[in-house]
């Protein structure tokens, strides 16, 4: 083969990608409806092309028919109804996503993702369960953490935040989390420590935008105001880290736009394996004890010389998985 072939150059171009966001905020926040309104124009305003995981006892189809705050009407859009009865578990959201790509999904709306990790058949559901069937895992509950079935169910817990082939946007619930604690005097106090996000610590690694709801869009027959949203994390140039934003069908509009014109799918996927990385690092530097574990992973791997910084995003994310059971 010529070297001529071998060594040559080609012109940059952007690439489309495929949005990847998650929306958080207690419930009544409004997450749903922004879900669907970003869906909508993420469609390029094709209902027909917006398929809805709905773990929320069929809450979404209140939606259908009513206006959105833009005047747009809430039209057919797809709708699978995921059950108790059914269970949770990562792999079968997994399940919905393929068959919703094979039908003609343009974008998943996830709602919401907290089910997977939280709720009847989802990961700690499954958890408890082994710990029921298996004396072992009665004796030693975190060894439960390493079975073979709740690896893979969580390894598909990462995976189910972005795909390829659709714009997918998952929504997750929040708690506040409460502490008892001792004021000046010495009195017993209940403080509050925030909210929480009720879902796996560290999935924010893995969507590239993350919304915070601050209050819901509402519209009536005189005024109509937009979702209103703090960007908690952004690897979207056009939504400012820590800023709040109006989603107004405007600003809709220019984030599809902004997919379409392309940051390449390549630079998204290198500043989440950073993030990994450095995730990756603050958790060993806070957990000693994690230093063996990380690396006996790194050798079961044939990866024992390999600094962490030069990992890839594959390795880095099963290995994560792993390490923070």
């Amino acid at each position: 083969m010529s070297n001529n072939i071998l060594f040559q150059f080609e012109e940059v171009k952007r690439e489309k990608c495929k949005a990847s966001i998650l929306i958080e905020g207690l419930t009544g926040k409004g997450k749903s409806g922004l879900a669907l309104v970003l869906g909508y124009a993420l469609a390029n305003h094709d209902w027909s092309k917006v398929y809805n995981t709905d773990t929320e006892n069929k809450s979404i189809q209140l939606f259908e028919g009513l206006e959105s705050t833009s005047g747009v009407k809430f039209e057919k859009f797809k709708i699978a109804n995921f059950t108790p009865e059914l269970g949770y578990k990562p792999s079968n959201y997994e399940a919905f996503k393929k068959s919703a790509i094979a039908t003609g999904a343009e974008v998943i709306i996830q709602d919401s993702i907290s089910h997977a990790w939280q709720y009847q058949g989802g990961v700690l559901d499954m958890i408890n369960e082994l710990k029921k069937s298996n004396k072992r895992y009665e004796r030693d509950p975190y060894a439960a953490w390493g079975d073979e079935k709740i690896v893979k169910e969580k390894q598909k817990l990462f995976q189910l935040f972005r795909d390829p082939n659709c714009h997918i946007i998952s929504t997750v619930r929040v708690k506040e989390k409460m502490e008892y604690d001792k004021d000046a005097s010495g009195k017993t106090v209940l403080n509050s420590l925030g909210e929480q996000e009720i879902m796996q610590a560290d999935i924010k690694y893995e969507p590239d935008c993350v919304l915070h709801m601050i209050k819901p869009g509402k519209r009536t027959r005189t005024e109509a105001s937009y979702p209103v949203a703090k960007v908690v994390k952004s690897r979207y140039a056009i939504l400012t880290e820590g800023e709040q934003y109006e989603f107004t069908p405007q600003l809709c509009d220019q984030i599809r736009e902004y997919l379409e014109e392309g940051t390449a799918p390549e630079i998204l996927l290198e500043q989440q394996r950073l993030q990994y990385v450095d995730g990756i690092k603050e958790f060993l530097d806070t957990n000693e004890p994690a230093r063996n574990v990380w690396n006996a992973l790194k050798q079961d791997r044939g990866l024992k010389d390999v600094a962490l910084k030069d990992l890839n995003l594959k390795d880095l994310k099963e290995m994560f998985v792993t390490l923070t059971v």
